[in-house]
């Protein structure tokens, strides 16, 4: 089903707001990249773990 959701208009009107994105649109970014591996080798083992145990109950 198709919405308008992303259609409206976005009025601010409170100063403190305008403000506060416009510091925030005219700040750099770091250029810093995030980490490529946010997560241990064994969290993700877990994770895969736990995933198999669940895909093997949703089978029965």
């Amino acid at each position: 089903m198709a919405t308008n959701t992303f259609e409206r208009k976005i009025e601010i009107s409170d100063p403190e707001s305008i403000k506060k994105l416009a510091d925030v649109m005219a700040k750099k970014t770091s250029g810093r990249p995030l980490s490529e591996h946010p997560y241990t080798a064994a969290e993700r083992e877990r994770s895969d773990q736990l995933l198999r145990q669940c895909l093997s109950r949703s089978r029965r």
